[in-house]
This record gives C-alpha cells, structure tokens and sequence, in this order.
C-alpha cells in the first residue's frame, strides 16, 4: 500500500487509533477519588488515604467497589529509619477500610495486602509517600 502524501498516512493512523481500547478505562478510574494515592494490581485499583485521623483504604475491581465485609487488608509501613510494623485494617463498610490512629511518616513505604475471604486469592500494591 503507498500513500500519496503524508496527510493520508495520518488520517490512516488517526482512523486506526480510534479502534484501540484505552488502557485507563479498561481496568477502571486511577484518579483519586477520595484524595489519596492510588495503585493497580491487576483489575484492582487501591487508593491509600494517608488523614490526620488514620489510614483509610478503598479498594475498586474493574471499576466496581469491593466490599470491604468480603476481604481483609494488611498495611506494612517501612519508614526511612528503616523500622517496619504491621497493621490489620478493619472493614469500614462499602469499599473502605481504615486504621483509626495510625499515620504514615512522608518518606515512608506502605505495602497493602488484600485477600478475598472466600477464594484466598491474594492482591498486593506498594506506595512510597511523600
């Protein structure tokens, strides 16, 4: 196939491109909606609210909420001193959880395990706050 000038050849590729499935909205929303971070794992998007109040947790798969009653959810904190502490965050109805009281120091990395209660299948995502 040739093309005549390079207008048809953009045209062509603009057209094709169309066609392509967007990889944001195949696997749902990665904007905050509760002013954290988010992360994916798979089809599952996890946004981390780090508040003055505690850690809040949201957990979405192909864009629909997981209900929170249905999982359970291990916060691992490594600060920069390098001390490391685990939290179980507890189901705070809909999609959320939360660790009332805790806080995570900037610099610090959070990984966030999730299993499903009933099938065992295991999700896991890290962040590094700032």
């Amino acid at each position: 196939m040739t093309f005549k000038s390079h207008k048809q050849l953009l045209a062509l590729v603009a057209v094709a491109a169309l066609g392509l499935p967007s990889a944001s909205l195949a696997h749902g929303s990665t904007k905050p909606q509760h002013g954290g971070v988010v992360q994916m794992s798979g089809e599952t998007v996890v946004e981390l609210v780090n508040g003055p109040a505690g850690v809040a947790l949201y957990v979405k798969e192909d864009d629909e909420d997981v209900d929170s009653a249905d999982m359970t959810a291990t916060l691992t904190i490594t600060t920069v001193a390098g001390a490391k502490s685990d939290v179980q965050l507890k189901p705070a109805g809909g999609n959320k959880f939360e660790a009332k009281g805790v806080t995570v120091p900037a610099g610090s990395k959070v990984g966030i395990m999730l299993i499903d209660n009933v099938t065992q299948a295991r999700s896991s995502v890290t962040f590094e706050i700032k």
